[in-house]
């Protein structure tokens, strides 16, 4: 990989290099990638152009990262001081990568982590795919779609007007909301130890055992109270224990809770035992695995990302 610094007033792109330079004499030098980089250190801001591909192995970014509109940057082993951006229709793939700022996307194409340290993450649109990583604070995700798997998440996770949000495998230490989702959302084998609270959801709501989005052997634990009201999706609380109240009130239908569910606190509202929505489920015909679907569509990205990077590494100034 090659390095050049330069000061120029006009934008300047080099393939296959990480090029660094600034738009006038006032602004911050920052760095262009295009192609392949290495186990380099970049001092300043790094960004991918737009419509162009980066990948990145054991590179250090003291700045911030922008991944501009139709960008792609697939990094491995890397290390981000600073925030990260990733624009409209862009990606973000990051395996054993840390992003130490907040990762933040908007409207892009989607973002996945894997084995990953980050701070927070807030997405907007977009798929945001999360696989065996950590992160410190909160996770929001908004008119998108939100998976996570074998993840510890030190602060809340938030899922909003999203298709689904789904957690499994995980920790959750903060609160846990889903509100708005079109396609429902599952909670399976994991923990979260605020207050839960799922509202206005349609579809279907698999919280804790088996269900008809997916397989779930593992059973859930809920350490504060659990809010379940005003949904229109056909929900089941089941294989779960509840430290705290369960409130469920204006589901249409009623929520059912099944025989391995534990309450520990007060139940307020309407439920319904396992048996009575046995019918009701007959529409869908299989579970869905909308981990595979993902993992699929991340994995699509990410080697057309390869190769368009590597391809521009043939080239060099």
């Amino acid at each position: 990989m090659k390095i050049r610094t330069f000061i120029a007033t006009a934008s300047l792109v080099a393939s296959g290099s990480l090029v660094a330079f600034s738009g006038s004499a006032q602004a911050a030098l920052y760095t262009t990638c295009v192609g392949d980089g290495g186990a380099v250190t970049v001092s300043n801001d790094l960004v991918v152009p737009a419509g162009k591909s980066c990948t990145l192995s054991g590179t250090r970014v003291k700045g911030t990262v922008t991944v501009e509109a139709g960008a792609d940057l697939v990094a491995a082993g890397a290390t981000f001081n600073s925030a990260v951006t990733v624009e409209e229709d862009g990606y973000l793939d990051l395996t054993d990568t840390t992003v130490k700022g907040t990762l933040t996307t908007e409207s892009a194409f989607g973002a996945h982590l894997e084995k990953s340290t980050l701070k927070a993450v807030d997405a907007t649109e977009g798929f945001l795919y999360t696989v065996d990583s950590t992160v410190g604070g909160n996770i929001s995700s908004e008119a998108g779609e939100l998976y996570v798997s074998g993840s510890t998440l030190n602060g809340s996770v938030t899922g909003d007007g999203n298709q689904y949000t789904d957690v499994y495998d995980s920790t959750v230490k903060g609160a846990l909301t889903v509100n708005g989702n079109t396609l429902g959302g599952v909670f399976c084998a994991s923990e979260v130890y605020g207050a839960a609270k799922y509202a206005a959801n349609a579809d279907i709501l698999q919280i804790g055992g088996e269900g008809l989005l997916g397989s779930c052997t593992g059973a859930s634990y809920f350490g504060g109270n659990v809010e379940i009201t005003d949904n229109t999706a056909e929900a089941v609380l089941d294989n779960a224990i509840v430290r705290g109240a369960l409130t469920a009130t204006g589901n249409n239908p009623v929520l059912v809770v099944g025989d391995s569910a534990r309450i520990r606190g007060k139940v307020t509202g309407e439920t319904a035992e396992a048996g009575a929505s046995s019918s009701r489920s007959a529409k869908k015909a299989a579970p869905q695995d909308r981990g595979a679907d993902l993992a699929e569509k991340a994995a699509e990205r990410a080697a057309a990302a390869r190769a368009d990077a590597n391809e521009a590494g043939k080239s060099s100034l």
